[in-house]
């Protein structure tokens, strides 16, 4: 016992040790997600005062780019050019399928179709959605790996141990991604767009659905609430992202113990913090969109409040 609790004092370093031993690189990168953060707040603190909610699909687009760029830097360097790469395409590939089939034949989401404010599109499939896609999968299937300590590995002596572990590992992520869109679809979907921002909503949900059917609002297209079968696709497809590139792919991280382990989970934080704010102003012009962030906030806030325990934990 004695042996073991040096063992891991060793390994606890200060936030300033850890900082200070990284490269200027890595620093850069740590130190950028809180920037957009503070940026954020002080866009959104403006619009407080004004009252006037910043709905400007231009600002969403640069912060969803931003971050996706962020995840892409972390990516190759914790694990390499090769599974970035295969990473991200794996989450491209499938995010698009499965919107394409969606938005054009209304299976594994169900019946909605997108509307022209995200910009360009591929086979009806906006490109800013399937980015985004990539990077929310990312972000939130690192901050699992680095919960539970796995640094990378795979501590399995079959395939299948391989497989149940990738399967697990596979679940928790689409949990924490399918969390996120629990707030997501009904803000984007909100009529709130065109009442505030004079713009369509993002989607549109051609049938409806019983989940928060009653947050439609005045300038929705479509019937009211979302299909719950969305939100089963939403956790089916970042578990076969995930799944397919542990069993496949994945390898042990190339780099770990520094602050550099945190930066999905501020990206996390980040799609987290907009997300909830973007709804509270919502709420300046329809109310009733307080049931959005709060239902965020125990959803998406539990686990980001367990990664501030650990980061405490591990760097005092």
């Amino acid at each position: 016992m004695e042996e073991s609790a040096l063992v891991e004092e060793r390994e606890r370093v200060s936030v300033v040790a850890s900082w200070r031993k990284m490269p200027r690189s890595h620093q850069i990168m740590v130190a950028l997600v809180p920037l957009y953060i503070l940026s954020a707040g002080v866009v959104h603190l403006i619009a407080l005062v004004r009252h006037e909610a910043p709905l400007n699909i231009y600002l969403v687009a640069i912060a969803m780019l931003s971050m996706l760029a962020i995840c892409v830097w972390h990516s190759v360097v914790v694990k390499g050019t090769k599974q970035a790469a295969a990473f991200f395409l794996i989450c491209i590939v499938i995010g698009w399928f499965c919107e394409f089939i969606g938005h054009n034949y209304g299976w594994f989401f169900g019946r909605y179709n997108y509307t022209d404010t995200l910009g360009p599109a591929i086979g009806g499939v906006p490109i800013l959605i399937t980015l985004t896609w990539s990077f929310i999968v990312y972000s939130a299937f690192m901050l699992i790996d680095w919960l539970v300590g796995a640094k990378g590995e795979v501590r399995a002596r079959t395939w299948w141990g391989k497989a149940l572990w990738s399967a697990l590992v596979a679940s928790a992520t689409a949990t924490l991604v399918c969390a996120w869109d629990l707030m997501v679809d009904p803000m984007a979907a909100s009529g709130v767009w065109r009442t505030a921002g004079g713009k369509d909503p993002w989607w549109f949900w051609i049938n409806g659905g019983p989940y928060l059917k009653e947050l439609h609002g005045e300038g929705a297209l479509g019937k009211p609430g979302i299909p719950i079968g969305n939100f089963v696709g939403w956790w089916l497809a970042p578990f076969f992202m995930v799944l397919i590139f542990m069993l496949f792919f994945h390898k042990r991280n190339r780099v770990s113990g520094t602050l550099i382990d945190v930066v999905p989970t501020m990206v996390y934080f980040y799609i987290f913090f907009i997300v909830v704010i973007m709804a509270l102003e919502m709420n300046w012009t329809y109310d009733g969109m307080t049931q959005v962030p709060l239902i965020g906030f125990f959803t998406m806030m539990p686990v980001i409040m367990v990664s501030a325990v650990k980061l405490v934990r591990d760097h005092t």
